[in-house]
């Protein structure tokens, strides 16, 4: 991703992390341990949704396929690696709803998707071969709830407003798709769905 997370230009956004340091080689080694634990399917993030962008990572997933209205949450196992786990969309652990699972590669319908694809092993993720599906997440909040680490997309998670973690909080607008619809200060997030809808993500301390 080469703009600031959520289209807010670098001097209004208060999550903005550090540059990040170019990675040497590809993703880690996953430890005999971990995959133990974890399925053989490989997901590549590309970090092109709104959330901060990571480049090119691995996630290992623990998990089926995800469908359309499923939710899940992200874990990281090393700088460039991730898995990601199937969760209840009502769980506060979900911080993540798949609005559209696309055969093969696909954009998704909007910029501040975080968009993932799914790949039969790491060792095709690596190369040139086409993922077998994308996904396109979508950040799992309700109105009056508060997210922490909203700048990094396997950390991202709802908190309580009185958490000191808490940096932000989320008012969603059904059927709206317009960031005019959030406030000056606010990070918009704009989903076609479905459910259309956008989500305002107003920082710590206004009107929380």
């Amino acid at each position: 991703m080469t703009t600031p997370p959520f289209g807010v230009p670098p001097a209004a956004n208060p999550y903005q992390p550090p540059p990040r340091q170019p990675v040497q080689g590809g993703p880690k080694r996953v430890s005999g341990k971990q995959k133990a634990l974890f399925a053989v399917l490989v997901v590549v993030a590309l970090g092109l949704g709104t959330l901060s962008a990571f480049g090119f990572a691995a996630v290992v997933r623990s998990t089926g396929p995800p469908v359309a209205g499923s939710c899940l949450y992200l874990s990281s196992l090393g700088s460039e690696t991730q898995t990601y786990t199937g969760a209840d969309c009502s769980e506060r652990a979900a911080t993540y709803r798949v609005d559209t699972v696309v055969k093969g590669r696909s954009s998704c319908r909007g910029e501040d998707y975080v968009r993932f694809e799914l790949y039969l092993s790491a060792r095709t993720a690596t190369t040139s071969s086409r993922p077998t599906q994308t996904l396109c997440l979508a950040l799992n909040v309700v109105s009056g709830e508060c997210v922490r680490d909203v700048s990094d997309e396997s950390k991202v998670g709802k908190v309580a407003c009185d958490d000191p973690k808490a940096e932000a909080r989320a008012v969603v607008h059904d059927g709206t798709k317009s960031a005019s619809s959030c406030g000056d200060k606010d990070l918009s997030l704009v989903y076609v769905g479905p459910p259309v809808r956008t989500i305002c993500l107003q920082p710590t301390g206004a009107s929380i």
